[in-house]
């Protein structure tokens, strides 16, 4: 399958099947493949290219709904990034050169041009079918990883060669239920209920391609539920690791006939509600909260006071949750031994399977299982990611869904002199990973 042009401004950029490497070694456990995998996507943090194509096909015994969806992520030097997504909802590009970011829509002709928000890239708190794509592109290499990560135990069926654009990859190919995934076991949802397939590259050791098949039921109403087939199939023309792009795949010319507007944002038709309802805890104490730790020894939260604590909430199924820690893993090393303190409470989540993430990203801050949602619920948390900051004396000083990079580092900086070097992100920071 070709990835389509969306408009003649778009570059055509022939590209390669990935960065030559070794001869891999060969792997029969499909458990160490699915790992190997998802380390290759971990590496690809700092620069990445993926270019997939995604069928959707969901069938009933009176109703077929089918749609193709074609995405572009490149992650380049610095703060340099492209994304480009064509849909049945319209086609959008968003792309930084490091100093401006730019969201053309190809539909409209339209475009926006603003200075680089240290929340690179900024996305619509409000998101229409075509600017959730632009997000989902963006948080491929994450969701790819963590899909490695995701399973506790595979089947390895017989290698098969498949053919991409004309090029053909010599595959293994790994098989697991999704009863066996990280998901289900912290759902009980019947969405589950089916299996996923992998391609994966021999040489690269990248996903060429993907299905999930799930026999699930459907909602209608609150009261009503169907039977429907569904399968999802992704295939990856382009999959890279740290690739050499040219500084023209992150420049943007609009046509001559482009008008520049003030915002392409979904216009809901109302006044837009937040992705996350906020509590208002920020200038409060912080609660009495007993909790365990991995061995199961009781703690005390208040055991943190007399200097400054940062609690994040996150999920390993929870994307933004595991864009934002190498954010948070920058901070840490910054401010460890200038008094900050950090740990996270995993929220729906296994405990093995929270230990077993941390551990493979090299997180070394103290991490606690939320057993029953207890310090999730004392903090009234609405959802994750969620990040609290308590001063010295036990006082709630910020209070953010989302995890903002930029926000969090300036509520740290306001704590005193210590930690006022923290305000600025580092050379070659995201903001948001």
């Amino acid at each position: 399958m070709k990835l389509p042009a969306f408009a003649a401004i778009l570059f055509s950029v022939a590209w390669s099947a990935g960065a030559q490497q070794d001869a891999a070694p060969t792997y029969t456990d499909p458990m160490a493949l699915l790992q190997a995998v998802a380390a290759n996507y971990a590496g690809a943090a700092d620069g990445f290219r993926l270019e997939s194509v995604i069928d959707f096909d969901m069938s009933g015994e009176l109703t077929r709904q089918w749609s193709r969806t074609y995405r572009t992520a490149i992650k380049g030097p610095g703060s340099q990034y492209r994304i480009e997504v064509r849909t049945g909802f319209g086609s959008l590009l968003q792309l930084s050169d490091g100093s401006n970011e730019w969201i053309y829509q190809v539909e409209s002709n339209s475009y926006v041009k603003r200075p680089l928000p240290p929340d690179w890239p900024r996305f619509p708190r409000v998101r229409d079918s075509a600017f959730h794509e632009l997000t989902e592109a963006w948080n491929a290499r994450t969701y790819l990883e963590d899909e490695a990560l995701g399973y506790k135990q595979a089947t390895m069926l017989p290698e098969e060669a498949i053919v991409i654009d004309g090029r053909r990859y010599a595959c293994y190919v790994v098989q697991a239920s999704l009863a066996d995934s990280v998901a289900h076991r912290n759902s009980n949802s019947n969405e589950y209920r089916g299996e996923m397939t992998f391609w994966v590259d021999k040489q690269a050791l990248v996903f060429r391609k993907t299905r999930r098949i799930t026999d699930a039921q459907t909602m209608v109403s609150k009261n009503l539920r169907v039977p429907a087939h569904m399968e999802t199939t992704e295939i990856f023309p382009v999959a890279e690791v740290s690739p050499q792009i040219g500084e023209e795949m992150f420049r943007f010319t609009p046509p001559a006939d482009a008008k520049e507007v003030a915002s392409l944002d979904p216009d809901p038709g109302r006044a837009p509600s937040p992705l996350h309802p906020k509590a208002e805890m920020a200038g409060q104490m912080a609660p009495a909260i007993t909790f365990a730790d991995r061995d199961g020894q009781k703690m005390e939260l208040s055991a943190y006071r007399g200097k400054p604590l940062l609690i994040d909430f996150w999920a390993t199924w929870c994307g933004p949750c595991l864009l934002s820690m190498p954010g948070l893993s920058r901070i840490y090393a910054e401010t460890k031994d200038k008094g900050l303190q950090l740990i996270s409470f995993d929220h729906g989540t296994g405990a093995e399977d929270s230990a077993v993430y941390m551990k493979h990203h090299h997180y070394d801050w103290p991490s606690y299982h939320d057993e029953g949602n207890a310090v999730f619920d004392k903090f009234k948390a609405e959802g994750v990611p969620l990040v609290v900051l308590i001063d010295p004396q036990g006082k709630i000083v910020y209070y953010d869904f989302g995890n903002q990079e930029q926000e969090l580092r300036r509520a740290i900086a306001s704590l005193g002199p210590a930690s006022a070097s923290v305000a600025a992100t580092p050379a070659g920071g995201t903001g948001k990973d």
